[in-house]
């Protein structure tokens, strides 16, 4: 397709961020509800969380196998696909006459809701010169600080208004429609398919010395995202005797500036290259990371706020990168392998290893081990590539 100027490209930028908040929203939305669904169906605590594993191991699957769907039919066809499925799912949850039937609804949004973002991602890159991918990808980028945002304010108006969580899923769902409709009326792209999956494109794309850098800062910033959101409540109060109200206004604030500062980080991207761009991020958010670990009173709390204003902003330069080092036919491969990955590891493995350190009563020193990796793991940055003509080092526009 004809690649657009940016500013004819915002429109459906925009259009394609609203499928991409959904698929954010669906994933985090039932968190406020919990307790409800807990009472409704008779759970235990383990049995409630469960939902959340459904959701995620739906996602996986389905970002695994989605280069299988995108190499028969078209991105933007596969984005529809995302966004109705998604939808068709929280109107059947709404409806849950039992456990099983929420459970198995909630699987199926995850299964749709993985097929987005290989497609997604390349529908994006390819409506814009590369010399503005910083800028688009931090557009792109606002759907998952806008949710961590937005969910809490939109449970808390479902729940003081008595209409619960049922409501809430057919309002999502109803989003999904206008997103779905937002979508086909401003994004006239996206007919690219992604190479048909082979032995071959897989080789080609883990044989590429980026893509194991890549894994490694992924599941290093997904780790410093979620993986400390998980663990951070539990510090505080355990460990520096926080209360847990407070903690949970700080953490919500904590996530408003990355709104903003995902476009400076996009900004910064285009104007010194990846290479440069992931230098400064990965080592601000190794600091930040290890500054969890070693300060306490109001030094802490400052460390709070800033340690995931650091780490949001790696998102831009690292799909960036990603792009860079691609290309458009191998991309979906390489990001069906990379975020399964770094979800996994980063949103398990690593809030796993911070409790084993607060079971052993190390609950700092697991913040400052994970922070020094961080700020260490800048040594790869050398090994990324461009297949794309350009540089990693600075951009054209």
């Amino acid at each position: 397709m004809a690649v657009l100027d940016f500013n004819k490209a915002i429109p459906p930028l925009l259009a394609l961020t609203g499928i991409f908040f959904l698929n954010f929203l669906t994933r985090i939305i039932l968190s406020p509800f919990l307790i409800f669904i807990l009472e409704d169906f008779e759970l235990t605590k383990a049995q409630a969380g469960q939902l959340f594993l459904l959701l995620s191991l739906g996602y996986s699957i389905a970002l695994l196998g989605s280069t299988f769907v995108s190499s028969r039919i078209s991105h933007a066809r596969v984005v529809i696909i995302s966004a109705l499925g998604i939808g068709f799912c929280l109107f059947l949850a709404a409806l849950s006459p039992n456990i099983l039937w929420l459970r198995l609804t909630l699987l199926g949004a995850g299964l749709f809701g993985g097929l987005y973002f290989p497609s997604g991602f390349s529908l994006m890159t390819s409506m814009v010169h590369p010399g503005h991918w910083g800028k688009a990808i931090a557009i792109h980028e606002i759907a998952p600080n806008l949710s961590f945002v937005m969910a809490p304010l939109l449970a808390e108006i479902f729940i003081r208004t008595g209409l619960g969580w049922r409501w809430m899923l057919v309002f999502v769902g109803l989003y999904a429609v206008t997103a779905f409709i937002l979508f086909i009326k401003f994004c006239r792209c996206g007919q690219e398919r992604s190479q048909r999956p082979n032995p071959s494109g897989y080789f080609m794309v883990i044989s590429n010395p980026a893509f194991w850098v890549l894994v490694l800062f992924f599941i290093l910033a997904v780790g410093s995202t979620q993986g400390i959101f998980a663990q951070t409540p539990l510090y505080l109060i355990t460990t520096h005797d926080f209360d847990p109200g407070t903690v949970n206004y700080l953490l919500s604030f904590s996530r408003v500036s990355g709104i903003f500062l995902v476009f400076w980080a996009g900004l910064l991207v285009d104007r010194l290259g990846v290479k440069r761009a992931l230098l400064i991020f990965m080592s601000l958010t190794g600091l930040s990371t290890l500054a969890l670990g070693v300060l306490s009173g109001n030094w802490l709390v400052a460390a709070v706020i800033i340690q995931p204003t650091m780490a949001c902003c790696y998102f831009p330069a690292g799909f960036a990168a990603l792009s860079r080092s691609f290309s458009p036919e191998a991309r979906p491969i390489a990001i069906s392998l990379i975020v399964p990955t770094a979800v996994l590891a980063g949103g398990g493995l690593i809030p796993t290893m911070l409790g084993y350190f607060g079971d052993k009563d190390m609950f700092a020193m697991g913040f400052v081990v994970l922070g020094v990796i961080m700020f260490l793991s800048v040594a790869a940055v050398p090994f990324l590539i461009d297949n794309e003509g350009g540089s990693l080092q600075r951009s054209g526009a």
